[in-house]
């Protein structure tokens, strides 16, 4: 796979190496799960190959034999001769140029080859942690290597339902500390509509807008995972995502669902983002649905 143009910033990820945290080495992967393992299960991959998360368009490259790929995320598009719509697996030959087009309030969008991107693992993973020097971000003229792939161009047309980026509700469940907050402070983050921070990346999407009383007392240092939310002194949520640190202590009023995560990570710097309390056998059936929907794609 040889890149002919890279993008803003374009790195390669897998599913993330949870192997690690008590080293203090954060997961990396995709910000946009669903979205990640979406594009895997169109083309024919398992859930454990490697994909490439493209911040900025365009990105453009071409392959030495012929695959299928996919694009998935927030308003995508890939371009081999015509204009085609993201989130359907696509058959290119040998040499074909792809383009991958992404539309204003896209984040991060991911591409996946059949056979899978197979760079050199790191710890057990070949997720890219720039912070760490695991890996770098790709550039223009970069050749990546490929896994095996057998090729069924009767693949190409398969496509996923894209995730409704647009709606500002996420679900959420209550957090570990949810009892050392006052009811008041919990109806406040229940019902306030937040905005993204400018200043969100992929450790953290942070939000402004009304303050959530943090309580008084301190919490000893926990773990935390990604969609955990953080309730700092100053009262604005912070919602953790892939590059999350090992441990925090900061109290934690809710996490969000698994299967939300992506539309947390996706939302652009000023749109609205508001909480719905839901109960985990909410969020287990929301994530066995999406299990389901993957597998039956695969």
């Amino acid at each position: 796979m040889r890149i002919i143009a890279a993008g803003l910033r374009s790195t390669v990820q897998d599913r993330g190496r949870f192997a690690h945290l008590r080293e203090a080495v954060p997961p990396s992967g995709p910000a946009d799960p669903l979205a990640f393992a979406a594009a895997n299960a169109l083309v024919g991959n398992g859930p454990e190959a490697a994909a490439i998360e493209i911040v900025g368009a365009p990105f453009v490259f071409a392959c030495d034999d012929r695959r299928v790929v996919a694009v998935t995320g927030r308003d995508v598009r890939v371009q081999v001769r015509d204009r085609l719509d993201g989130w359907t697996a696509v058959f290119v030959r040998a040499g074909m140029e792809v383009r991958v087009l992404t539309g204003e309030r896209s984040r991060f969008t991911y591409l996946a080859v059949s056979g899978g991107v197979a760079t050199e693992p790191v710890l057990s993973s070949r997720a890219t942690y720039l912070p760490a020097g695991f890996g770098r971000a790709l550039r223009a003229g970069d050749a990546l290597p490929l896994g095996p792939s057998r090729v069924d161009p009767a693949r190409a047309g398969r496509s996923l339902v894209p995730t409704e980026y647009q709606d500002e509700g996420v679900r959420a469940i209550t957090g570990p500390h949810a009892e050392r907050f006052t009811e008041e402070a919990r109806a406040v983050f229940f019902s306030s509509t937040f905005h993204v921070d400018a200043a969100s990346d992929r450790m953290a999407t942070r939000l402004t807008g009304a303050r959530v009383a943090a309580p008084k007392d301190e919490i000893l240092t926990c773990g935390v995972i990604a969609g955990a939310v953080q309730i700092p002194a100053g009262g604005a949520p912070i919602v953790l995502l892939a590059e999350h640190q090992a441990t925090g202590g900061y109290p934690l009023i809710a996490t969000v669902i698994a299967v939300d995560i992506g539309r947390v990570a996706q939302r652009s710097p000023g749109e609205p983002l508001r909480f719905a309390r839901v109960e985990r056998e909410v969020a287990l059936a929301a994530l066995r649905d999406e299990r389901r929907a993957l597998a039956e794609i695969a």
